[in-house]
Order: structure tokens, then sequence, then C-alpha cells
């Protein structure tokens, strides 16, 4: 039986993933449009949105101790016409002293989320793969580890580590002599 004390600390939780789906929305969308139709963005992320957050998995494991969150088997988080889907996920949060426990603090001190195993995130035509990928809060940045893949359409670039700096609305996409960074890219037709 799950206590009233365990079923708000799993909301609390909860609420926090949602800065992943959140933040994600300009990197996919098109942030430029929104930023121009949207006031200044907060200092939580660049987007809010009140859509509401489906998470799935096969197990939910929570840890005061440890402050983490683990959901674990064929994970799946959609928000409106965003969907992430991994094997595992973790949502950390920042290390605090005594007193840390209300609502709003923990929504504060979400440190990252990592999803691990054929990690895949797609908004409309786009859609990014890899093995691993990490979302950090404080930095709003999100990096795809392990054949990491971009694409748009036709469009496509692969390198050893991709990093979308969410608040700039930039990437960077590493190589190496192994795993050379590789774009392929369609001229559009007039």
């Amino acid at each position: 039986m799950v206590s009233a004390v365990d079923r708000r600390v799993m909301r609390v939780w909860l609420a926090g993933l949602m800065v992943l789906a959140l933040v994600s929305i300009p990197v996919w969308g098109h942030a430029a449009e929104k930023k121009a139709s949207r006031p200044a963005a907060s200092k939580t992320g660049p987007l809010k949105s009140d859509a509401p957050l489906n998470i799935a998995s096969d197990r939910m494991e929570v840890s005061q101790k440890e402050r983490t969150i683990l959901f674990e088997g064929h994970v799946v988080i959609q928000q409106e016409d965003l969907t992430i889907t991994g094997r595992r996920m973790v949502v950390h949060a920042a290390g605090g002293g005594k007193g840390d426990g209300g609502d709003s603090s923990m929504m504060e001190k979400i440190d990252r989320i990592e999803i691990e195993g054929d990690v895949r995130i797609a908004q409309r035509e786009k859609v990014a793969t890899s093995e691993k990928s990490v979302y950090y809060h404080r930095e709003q940045k999100i990096v795809l580890i392990g054949n990491p893949v971009v694409s748009q359409g036709d469009d496509k670039v692969q390198g050893r580590l991709i990093t979308l700096y969410l608040a700039d609305g930039r990437s960077v996409v590493e190589g190496g002599e192994s795993s050379p960074v590789q774009a392929v890219l369609h001229p559009r037709k007039e």
C-alpha cells in the first residue's frame, strides 16, 4: 500500500520529469517562432506547457535516500506530439540540506535525467536516437551518447557525441578517428 507521503513524493518526482519533455520542445520545435510569440523565457526552462505528461513503464522505484526515481522496462514518455522512449530512466535530484522536502524545492533541485537503452526522442518529423541521453537541468542541455543520430526528414547528422543546448537553440556534434561526424543534407527544391 502506498502512503500519502509516498504518493506526494511520486507526484513531485513525476512533475520533475516534465522538465525533460518541456525543454526538449525548443530543439525539436520552431524555437524562433515560439520566442517571438511568447514573453521572455523563465529561469526554469525555455517553455512552459499545461499539456498532460503520460509516463508508462514496467516498473517504478522511488528512493528518498538516493533522491532518485527509477522507471524500468519499456519506458514511454508522451506530451502532445513529443514522444521519448527507452529501457530505463532515472531522475536525480540535486543534493540538498535538511528541510528539503517541499514540493517546490524538489522542482527547483532537479539535477539530471538519464535515459538508457534504445533511446528515441521524436517530435513530428524530427528524431534523435542514441544508447543513452542525459538531460542536465542547470545547464539546459541534452547529451546524446552511444551512436547518436539526429534526423529531420531525409537530412541526418551523426557522430561520437551530440550535445543539444536548449536555451541557445544550437547543437554540437563531435566525432573522432573511429567515429567521424557525418552529415547527409538534401538541398530544398524550390
